[in-house]
C-alpha cells in the first residue's frame, strides 16, 4: 500500500513489477537483473494517481510474467503533490464488482464480515478482496449493491456498514424454498474520503459461489 497524507495526492514518478536488483526481496532465484513488466508502470498509474491510498498487489496475475520462475517484486517511485495535472486531476472512475469463489457455509448466529474474493474489475483499487472491505479515496455519492443466492432451507440473512455502523439491510430467507433464492439490495451512500464500507452477515448459514456479489461505485 502506498498513501499520501494531509490531503496530498499520489503521483507516480515510476514503476516496475519483475527484478533489476538482487539485493531487494533476496528469496529465490535473483540472478535475472533485467526482468521488467512492460505494462506494470501504466497500470500502477491508472490505478494510484490522484489517489490519498493506493493497495496494489504484486503478483503474476495483475501485471503478467515478464521472466518466468524469477523472484520478483514491485518497485514504486511516487510522490505526494497538491495538484496533479488536469487529466489526472479530472479522472473520477471510482468502481469494483466482486463475487465469492466458493460456496460460504456459516453458524447462523455468529456475524461475519463477508469476504468477496474474486475481483471482476476494481477500477480506482478501493476494494480489498482480502478484507471485503471498501475503502472510499474521495468524497463523494456512492452506490453499493450487494447479490445474494442462497440454497433451498437456507438463509443470508445481512447489512451493509459504514465505519462499522449498518447503513441498510438485506434479507434473504430461503428456509421454506424448494429451489434456489436470488436477493438484491441497492444502498446510496454520503461517503468521505477514507470511510469504509462493507457487507456483515446477520444470521446466515450459507451463501452460494461464484453467484453471489457485491458491487459499488462513484457517481
Amino acid at each position: 500500500m502506498i498513501r499520501c497524507k494531509n490531503g496530498l495526492k499520489i503521483k507516480i514518478v515510476s514503476a516496475n513489477y519483475g527484478r533489476t536488483d538482487d539485493q531487494v526481496c533476496p528469496g529465490g532465484k535473483t540472478d535475472t537483473l533485467t526482468c521488467q513488466s512492460k505494462s506494470s508502470e501504466i497500470k500502477v498509474k491508472w490505478n494510484c494517481n490522484g489517489y490519498t491510498i493506493c493497495h496494489l498487489h504484486a503478483t503474476s496475475k495483475h501485471f503478467g510474467d515478464p521472466c518466468a520462475n524469477v523472484s520478483k517484486y514491485l518497485e514504486i517511485t511516487y510522490r505526494c503533490v497538491k495538484n496533479i495535472n488536469n487529466e489526472i486531476n479530472d479522472k473520477s472512475i471510482v468502481v469494483f464488482n466482486a463475487h465469492i469463489s466458493k460456496h460460504l457455509t456459516l453458524h447462523l448466529s455468529t456475524p461475519v464480515n463477508v469476504v468477496y474474493d474474486k475481483v471482476f474489475c476494481n477500477y480506482g483499487n478501493a476494494y480489498n478482496p482480502h478484507s471485503g472491505i471498501f475503502t472510499a479515496p474521495c468524497a463523494g455519492l456512492y452506490i453499493f449493491t450487494w447479490s445474494s443466492v442462497v440454497a433451498p432451507k437456507k438463509v443470508f440473512d445481512s447489512e451493509i456498514l459504514l465505519n462499522g455502523k449498518r447503513k441498510g439491510l438485506g434479507n434473504c430467507n430461503n428456509e421454506n424454498g424448494s429451489w434456489y433464492e436470488n436477493c438484491a439490495n441497492t444502498v446510496p451512500l454520503v461517503l468521505n474520503e477514507g470511510d469504509k464500507v462493507n457487507i456483515r452477515t446477520i444470521a446466515a448459514n450459507y451463501l452460494h459461489g461464484q453467484w453471489s456479489s457485491f458491487k459499488g461505485w462513484k457517481v
